[in-house]
């Protein structure tokens, strides 16, 4: 969701009176993620994330099937598949994915779709491979009861059980999770697990809930 801006717009959360999990996502981030230090940033494009860590001295690289409008010395941005990119011997230390692993194999904003239901898996698996040993993955998605969500009939989002996460983090040490609710794109606020996982989508009405994870690489 961008409210009020195109693809290439910068969201923090909130717009007018409307709200929507990056007012909580990008704050949980700064409170999580370790010292400045080597960073990918998957799914970059409509977040300030890659910028404002660019700014404090982190090394970024960002990659995202659209174009990242934001530029800065210690920013390397890359248009792509992260898939499917070769990194070569590129490793990181930290490995951002603010939702973004939801709509992987699933469609893209603005690319041809196609439908791989274990591409999220291999993403994971890949991010995996790109981080130095003891490296941290900051991972946000929505939550809840598991679900595909359409939009015009065509796969878009994956909502993610702990079954799902379970496959997707199987080779990281979760070391902190916090869940919210936004409700009706007016209010968002932490809430319990149990409360998160047992919400379920509700795209049209902007009511659903979102888990942010913070791991290492075993």
């Amino acid at each position: 969701m961008f409210f009020g801006t195109d693809r290439n717009g910068i969201n923090f959360g909130i717009n007018g009176g409307r709200v929507d999990e990056h007012l909580v996502q990008i704050p949980f981030l700064f409170r999580n993620i370790a010292a400045p230090a080597k960073v990918l940033d998957i799914g970059c494009t409509g977040s300030p994330v890659a910028l404002q860590l660019a700014m404090m001295r982190y090394n970024v690289t960002g990659i995202d099937y659209a174009d990242y409008a934001q530029q800065h010395a210690n920013l390397r941005f890359i248009k792509g598949d992260f898939n499917g990119h070769d990194f070569g011997k590129d490793r990181f230390d930290i490995v951002v994915s603010m939702n973004a692993i939801e709509h992987f194999g699933l469609r893209y904003y603005d690319r041809n779709e196609y439908f791989d239901k274990q591409a999220d898996v291999k993403a994971m698996t890949k991010a995996k491979e790109m981080l130095n040993k003891g490296g941290q993955l900051i991972l946000m998605c929505k939550y809840g009861i598991s679900e595909l969500i359409t939009e015009s009939g065509k796969p878009f989002m994956r909502v993610y059980d702990d079954k799902a996460l379970d496959v997707i983090l199987s080779s990281f040490d979760v070391k902190s999770i916090e869940y919210y609710m936004v409700s009706s794109y007016r209010t968002i606020r932490q809430v319990p697990k149990e409360e998160a996982a047992a919400s379920r989508h509700y795209r049209s009405s902007g009511t659903y809930a979102i888990a942010c994870i913070s791991a290492t690489k075993q």
